[in-house]
């Protein structure tokens, strides 16, 4: 048995995909823990465990993820693609790397309308016309996000995807699934494969020619009504150390 099996999951225990991913993996036979996201992680909290699902990450836990590494402890997102993609202007440059379209960003208010952001995702939310660390130019767009994920299971890629009210408008709401676009999928893997992911969403907006902008990167996805909960735990199942 690997360290007796267990999994740390950081995440808040009553969030509804990973509550019932932790369900499956305790069906399995693997012990599950949840650490809040918020509460810095000791070496001791995290000793017994083979696993640490890092499905968000903030700056308090990034010296036990650092530790967790040295020390055997398997990280579900590795820590260097966690780093990296802390920063919003890396996640967009590597968007665009990938094939999507991305609007064109700027350190000064454009005249436009415009998206404010701050430099790391743990900073403030995005905020329509406000102030922030950099500036994206606004795609002209009805106020809604289709949102995709990935799931790397170690043998598929799985995508799904659901649109959503734009968080710029008010709060977020679930609309309904979508289709998949494949050029849009094929991008998405490729990030996965080039980046060694095993989970990652992104936001995307549809301009009024039917063209779609990737506007964020997001490896603390939620995964909420994909129905991506079995590819979820296989992830994780196939990503345990080996004895």
């Amino acid at each position: 048995m690997e360290r007796n099996r267990g999994i740390g999951i950081l995440c808040q225990k009553h969030k509804p995909v990973f509550s019932d991913v932790a369900e499956r993996l305790r069906s399995a036979g693997f012990q599950v823990r949840f650490f809040h996201p918020q509460s810095p992680l000791s070496p001791e909290q995290i000793a017994d465990l083979s696993l640490i699902v890092n499905k968000k990450t903030l700056p308090s836990a990034l010296p036990a993820l650092r530790h967790a590494r040295r020390t055997g402890i398997v990280l579900w997102n590795n820590l260097q693609a966690v780093i990296l993609f802390s920063s919003r202007l890396v996640g967009l440059r590597a968007l665009s790397e990938m094939g999507f379209l991305t609007p064109e960003v700027s350190f000064e208010k454009p005249d436009g309308e415009y998206v404010a952001k701050g430099y790391y995702i743990w900073n403030d939310e995005p905020e329509l016309n406000g102030e922030g660390d950099f500036y994206q130019e606004l795609v002209p767009t009805e106020p809604v996000d289709y949102k995709y994920y990935a799931v790397n299971d170690g043998s598929e890629i799985h995508v799904a995807g659901r649109r959503v009210t734009s968080k710029l408008h008010g709060e977020k709401q679930f609309i309904g699934q979508i289709e998949i676009r494949p050029a849009l999928a094929a991008s998405l893997r490729e990030f996965v494969e080039r980046f060694d992911l095993r989970g990652v969403g992104v936001d995307l907006v549809k301009d009024g020619d039917g063209q779609y902008w990737a506007v964020d990167v997001n490896l603390a996805a939620g995964y909420r009504d994909t129905g991506l909960e079995p590819a979820l735990t296989e992830s994780i199942i196939t990503s345990l150390p080996s004895e």
